[in-house]
């Protein structure tokens, strides 16, 4: 009887082994977590940037004599408007520079932020006047009025809330906030080939800004971003000068640009 218990109990251990040798192995699943984007982060950047500066203009003649309102509306007694317009040109060049913020991730998939940068800038522009009078009341026959106008924006900055859509280590964001920036404005002029200005003004302005822009994570700290950026910064006087004889020149820039970026942003 044992010795038929013995060989039963013996049976049974090998089938179980067998049974569970045919089972199949199953392989622990390991989740990859999504990439946090919550937190400080700093980085540089670089692009170009470009756009029409304008430089509305208006030149002042005294009234020639016996004509009344011979021209425009006369801004004063014994003075007519000989020339008015705008010197348009389109100015261009590169931009770099730095940039820091702070990121916070909601439910998963919105993000927002606050970013501020500081950029250098090599955006510049030239134009150039020539007013010559057909009718010979103002100027001499054959002579002109010539000025050349020229602003380059030195230096920007902006502070932007950021609102965008996160998928794992991809984000699409807009922004849009507050600029300021420095330029440089430039004007010489000669009448009939005497110079009578030669200046330069450098502005503090103030505006707007508004753009879009896409960034990824490279690793767990480093992200590459690229993004474009339209910024107003208004208009500004750079030049009402006297010439004597009755002329007076008066200018202003009209600054507005795009930027085009890349750069790389560190988290910490």
């Amino acid at each position: 009887m044992r010795t038929r218990l013995l060989a039963l109990g013996a049976t049974c251990v090998f089938a179980t082994g067998a049974v569970a040798a045919d089972l199949p192995i199953i392989e622990p699943i390991y989740s990859t977590p999504l990439y946090d984007w919550n937190g400080f982060y700093a980085g540089i950047n670089a692009g170009y940037g470009g756009g029409v500066f304008k430089h509305p203009f208006q030149l002042i003649g005294p009234e020639p004599e016996g004509e009344v309102g011979a021209a425009l509306v006369p801004p004063g007694p014994g003075e007519i408007i000989f020339a008015t317009g705008s010197a348009d040109v389109t100015a261009g060049g590169f931009v770099g520079g730095v940039q820091a913020g702070y990121n916070w991730q909601w439910n998963q998939n919105v993000l927002l932020g606050i970013e501020a940068d500081i950029q250098g800038s090599s955006i510049d522009g030239r134009v150039s006047l020539n007013i010559t009078d057909e009718t010979g009341e103002f100027l001499p026959p054959g002579e002109s009025a010539d000025f050349d106008l020229g602003t380059r924006l030195d230096w920007f900055a902006t502070l932007r809330p950021r609102i965008g859509w996160v998928n794992d280590r991809f984000v699409v964001y807009a922004t849009g906030g507050l600029a300021w920036a420095q330029t440089t404005s430039s004007i010489n002029g000669t009448i009939v080939g005497q110079t009578v200005i030669d200046e330069s003004i450098t502005n503090d302005r103030f505006g707007w800004t508004i753009g879009a822009g896409i960034e990824y994570a490279l690793t767990d700290t480093i992200t590459f971003k690229t993004e474009y950026l339209y910024t107003d910064l208004g208009s500004e006087q750079i030049v009402d000068a006297d010439f004597g004889d009755g002329f007076n020149f008066s200018a202003d820039s009209d600054v507005a640009f795009h930027v085009v970026r890349a750069g790389l942003n560190f988290q910490f």
